[in-house]
Protein backbone atom coordinates (compact mmCIF):
# COMPACT_ATOMS: atom_id res chain seq x y z
CA UNK A 1 0.00 0.00 0.00
CA UNK A 2 2.75 2.24 0.82
CA UNK A 3 4.59 1.50 -2.23
CA UNK A 4 1.49 2.67 -4.27
CA UNK A 5 0.99 6.07 -2.16
CA UNK A 6 4.51 7.26 -3.09
CA UNK A 7 3.72 6.21 -6.70
CA UNK A 8 0.56 8.22 -7.00
CA UNK A 9 2.39 11.17 -4.86
CA UNK A 10 5.21 10.86 -7.39
CA UNK A 11 2.79 11.23 -10.35
CA UNK A 12 0.95 13.82 -8.80
CA UNK A 13 4.23 15.89 -8.13
CA UNK A 14 5.36 15.41 -12.19
CA UNK A 15 2.02 16.25 -13.50
CA UNK A 16 2.44 19.59 -11.44
CA UNK A 17 6.01 20.12 -12.52
CA UNK A 18 4.86 19.51 -16.45
CA UNK A 19 1.51 21.76 -16.07
CA UNK A 20 3.26 24.79 -14.24
CA UNK A 21 6.40 23.97 -16.55
CA UNK A 22 4.54 24.63 -19.98
CA UNK A 23 3.10 28.40 -19.18
CA UNK A 24 6.33 29.41 -17.94
CA UNK A 25 9.18 31.34 -19.61
CA UNK A 26 11.33 27.37 -18.49
CA UNK A 27 8.50 25.89 -20.14
CA UNK A 28 8.64 24.17 -23.34
CA UNK A 29 7.93 25.97 -26.58
CA UNK A 30 4.85 24.51 -29.08
CA UNK A 31 5.41 26.50 -32.31
CA UNK A 32 7.28 28.38 -34.57
CA UNK A 33 10.43 30.23 -32.40
CA UNK A 34 9.47 34.34 -32.25
CA UNK A 35 11.33 35.92 -35.26
CA UNK A 36 14.18 38.19 -34.11
CA UNK A 37 14.06 41.91 -35.22
CA UNK A 38 16.27 42.34 -38.30
CA UNK A 39 18.17 45.56 -36.75
CA UNK A 40 18.14 46.61 -33.05
CA UNK A 41 18.95 49.99 -34.00
CA UNK A 42 15.63 52.01 -34.81
CA UNK A 43 15.40 54.95 -37.52
CA UNK A 44 16.14 57.91 -35.95
CA UNK A 45 16.02 60.59 -38.89
CA UNK A 46 14.62 64.01 -38.76
CA UNK A 47 11.93 64.83 -36.26
CA UNK A 48 9.05 67.88 -36.12
CA UNK A 49 7.62 67.86 -32.12
CA UNK A 50 4.24 69.91 -32.22
CA UNK A 51 4.29 70.87 -28.49
CA UNK A 52 0.59 71.15 -28.43
CA UNK A 53 -0.61 68.37 -29.32
CA UNK A 54 2.58 65.48 -29.21
CA UNK A 55 3.06 63.19 -26.33
CA UNK A 56 6.54 62.77 -27.69
CA UNK A 57 8.89 63.32 -24.57
CA UNK A 58 11.85 60.98 -25.47
CA UNK A 59 13.29 60.94 -28.72
CA UNK A 60 16.36 59.50 -30.93
CA UNK A 61 18.11 61.74 -33.98
CA UNK A 62 21.21 60.62 -36.15
CA UNK A 63 24.07 62.84 -35.91
CA UNK A 64 23.37 65.69 -38.96
CA UNK A 65 19.63 64.97 -38.64
CA UNK A 66 17.31 67.79 -37.77
CA UNK A 67 14.83 67.92 -35.00
CA UNK A 68 12.12 71.08 -35.01
CA UNK A 69 9.97 72.05 -32.49
CA UNK A 70 6.82 73.78 -33.18
CA UNK A 71 6.69 77.04 -30.88
CA UNK A 72 3.99 79.52 -31.07
CA UNK A 73 4.47 83.19 -29.75
CA UNK A 74 3.11 81.83 -26.06
CA UNK A 75 5.97 79.69 -25.72
CA UNK A 76 9.26 80.79 -23.98
CA UNK A 77 12.42 79.72 -26.50
CA UNK A 78 13.31 76.75 -25.49
CA UNK A 79 16.63 75.79 -23.07
CA UNK A 80 19.19 73.34 -24.10
CA UNK A 81 20.84 71.12 -21.60
CA UNK A 82 23.79 68.68 -23.15
CA UNK A 83 26.34 69.17 -26.29
CA UNK A 84 24.93 66.17 -28.44
CA UNK A 85 22.88 69.45 -30.14
CA UNK A 86 23.29 72.67 -31.90
CA UNK A 87 20.64 74.87 -31.70
CA UNK A 88 20.63 76.03 -36.04
CA UNK A 89 17.94 78.86 -35.63
CA UNK A 90 14.97 79.49 -32.58
CA UNK A 91 13.08 76.45 -32.41
CA UNK A 92 15.55 73.98 -34.65
CA UNK A 93 18.32 72.38 -33.47
CA UNK A 94 20.95 69.46 -35.63
CA UNK A 95 22.25 66.12 -33.85
CA UNK A 96 26.09 67.35 -33.61
CA UNK A 97 27.39 63.82 -31.88
CA UNK A 98 26.52 60.97 -30.01
CA UNK A 99 25.22 61.80 -27.07
CA UNK A 100 22.31 63.15 -24.76
CA UNK A 101 20.56 66.37 -24.43
CA UNK A 102 17.59 68.05 -23.19
CA UNK A 103 15.36 70.71 -24.07
CA UNK A 104 12.73 72.54 -21.98
CA UNK A 105 10.69 75.42 -21.88
CA UNK A 106 6.99 76.61 -20.80
CA UNK A 107 4.42 78.53 -21.74
CA UNK A 108 2.42 81.35 -19.77
CA UNK A 109 -1.32 79.05 -18.84
CA UNK A 110 -3.48 82.11 -18.75
CA UNK A 111 -3.52 85.32 -21.34
CA UNK A 112 -2.61 88.60 -20.18
CA UNK A 113 -4.28 90.15 -17.62
CA UNK A 114 -5.93 93.85 -18.46
CA UNK A 115 -4.38 96.70 -16.72
CA UNK A 116 -5.48 96.67 -12.93
CA UNK A 117 -6.81 93.11 -14.10
CA UNK A 118 -6.11 90.07 -11.68
CA UNK A 119 -3.08 88.37 -12.96
CA UNK A 120 -2.62 84.64 -13.62
CA UNK A 121 0.78 82.96 -12.76
CA UNK A 122 0.49 79.60 -13.91
CA UNK A 123 2.80 77.67 -16.68
CA UNK A 124 2.93 75.07 -18.35
CA UNK A 125 6.19 72.91 -19.12
CA UNK A 126 7.63 70.72 -21.08
CA UNK A 127 11.18 68.81 -21.52
CA UNK A 128 11.79 66.49 -24.27
CA UNK A 129 15.15 64.41 -23.94
CA UNK A 130 16.89 63.22 -27.39
CA UNK A 131 18.97 60.40 -27.73
CA UNK A 132 21.58 61.19 -30.68
CA UNK A 133 22.78 58.45 -32.32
Amino acid sequence: MRARTGAAVGAAVASFVLVTGCGSANGVRVGAPEAAPTSTQQDCGDVVVDLASSNARELCLSVGSTLRLRLDDRWVPAVEHGTALTQVSPGVYRGARAGSAQLSGFRHACPSATPGGVSCHAIVGWKVTVDVR
